[in-house]
């Protein structure tokens, strides 16, 4: 079955996505784009609010014989969630926790250099992604920003499946969604362009967007 593609490419949608938060007035925003997909989404946002584009980084917890299915997510700063510790050994899983912090903690170091300095009391942390899938990353991330003291956590992604993980909608105060299909394979399905995004790629874009709030 062929499935309709709703958006053009991950900035088309993050312009949509734009116009649905400016209408719901968060209250002194910050924009956490998800790399690399989601920070090509969050950048439009981040304009589109004048404030600054931050990335907030986890990865999935794959065994190296099945890359493809995700036993969970950690965080850059380390926090986990657990979704199929059960399907492999002791060794197994603390193998692949250590490759996902080691990878998160990477692409991190890449950011780094070109990151805001924020103050986080009392703002709305805006985090966005290109779509849900099993949301493991996003509850990892989440689940880390529970611990600061934000006044809010949105979470804003293009699309989702009809049923979204209860584990991810009790760590987020407000969801803002685009499209909800009755059908979903997978994210990139809904999307006419969905390339692989580079690093470099995702970097400018994250440069851009704060290169423009400076100039406001």
């Amino acid at each position: 079955m062929q499935v309709l593609s709703l958006f053009e490419d991950r900035y088309t949608a993050g312009c949509q996505l734009a116009e649905l938060i400016v209408k719901d007035k968060p209250m002194n925003p910050l924009v956490y784009g998800i790399p690399r997909g989601g920070v090509l989404v969050a950048a439009p946002i981040a304009e589109k609010l004048s404030c600054p584009l931050d990335v907030a980084i986890a990865k999935k917890i794959t065994l190296p014989s099945n890359p493809e299915t995700a036993l969970g997510a950690i965080s850059s700063d380390g926090f986990i969630v657990d979704i199929g510790r059960e399907y492999c050994t002791p060794s197994e899983w603390s193998h692949a926790i250590h490759n996902a912090r080691t990878k998160a903690e990477g692409l991190l170091h890449m950011f780094q250099p070109f990151r805001p300095q924020l103050e986080i009391a009392e703002t709305t942390a805006i985090l966005v992604d290109d779509g849900i899938a099993t949301g493991a990353t996003i509850a990892a991330i989440t689940a880390a920003m529970k611990n600061m003291p934000y006044r809010e956590i949105w979470l804003a992604v293009p699309v989702a499946p009809l049923r979204i993980p209860r584990l991810l909608t009790s760590l987020i105060d407000k969801i803002i969604l685009l499209e909800q299909p009755e059908i979903f394979m997978s994210v990139s399905c809904f999307y006419k362009h969905f390339p692989e995004v580079t690093t470099s790629e995702a970097l400018s874009y994250f440069q851009s967007a704060n290169h423009e709030l400076s100039k406001s």
